[in-house]
């Protein structure tokens, strides 16, 4: 597993504060809707959390898969 880099841990963070503005929760609300998301899928699929990534807004909630191999 590649170690992230705190560019894009901080890029995270902040599109986790904005989204969950956006939608009015907490930031913390925020993260435990996408784990639990990412928990659920992963019983199903495999996928890493780095290859996990959720976008909330008020009217939809989009989920990309990265790191696929085809």
């Amino acid at each position: 597993m590649m170690k992230r880099s705190s560019v894009r841990i901080a890029k995270e963070r902040l599109e986790a504060l904005v989204v969950a503005d956006r939608v009015h929760c907490k930031p913390k609300e925020y993260d435990l809707i996408c784990h639990e998301l990412y928990k659920t899928l992963s019983r199903y699929v495999e996928i890493t959390e780095e290859d996990f990534r959720v976008s909330i807004t008020r009217s939809a909630i989009h989920i990309q898969l990265t790191g696929e191999e085809h």
